[in-house]
């Protein structure tokens, strides 16, 4: 991707891995900004995600996949690293470490994606 410009992505809910298609690499800057809304069972939220809003689910929040982010945020994630999660929710300028293919996911319970709907539409675009 040259300087200026962009790539889109659908990025289901449903899906434990959304393979983007889209290429980074190390060092460069990249915007990116996801729109739309999904699902989690019957909370419905774009890619900031949301906070727990029972006792229940602040009990399972050490358990999703990033515990430190809000249950659907939007995730990025390099070549399928655990070690590159990196928080895009709505909007965000990233540079990152390690080149490679980005995946995207909804931030929830690995054995809860079952329940999810809906998508958000990916836009990145190189900076630098």
């Amino acid at each position: 991707m040259q300087v200026g410009e962009s790539s889109n992505a659908l990025i289901k809910a449903r899906s434990m891995w959304n393979d983007t298609g889209i290429i980074l690499v190390a060092g460069q800057e990249y915007h990116f900004r996801g729109t739309g809304q999904w699902r989690d069972w019957t909370i419905t939220c774009g890619g900031d995600g949301y906070e727990s809003p029972n006792l229940f689910l602040r009990l399972g929040e050490f358990l999703r996949r990033l515990p430190q982010e809000p249950w659907f945020a939007l995730i990025g994630s390099i070549e399928k690293d655990n070690q590159t999660f990196f928080r895009i929710g709505e909007e965000r300028v990233f540079s990152p470490s390690k080149t490679g293919r980005l995946y995207c996911f909804a931030n929830d319970l690995s054995i809860a994606y079952g329940n999810n709907r809906g998508s958000l539409q990916l836009l990145v675009t190189r900076l630098h």
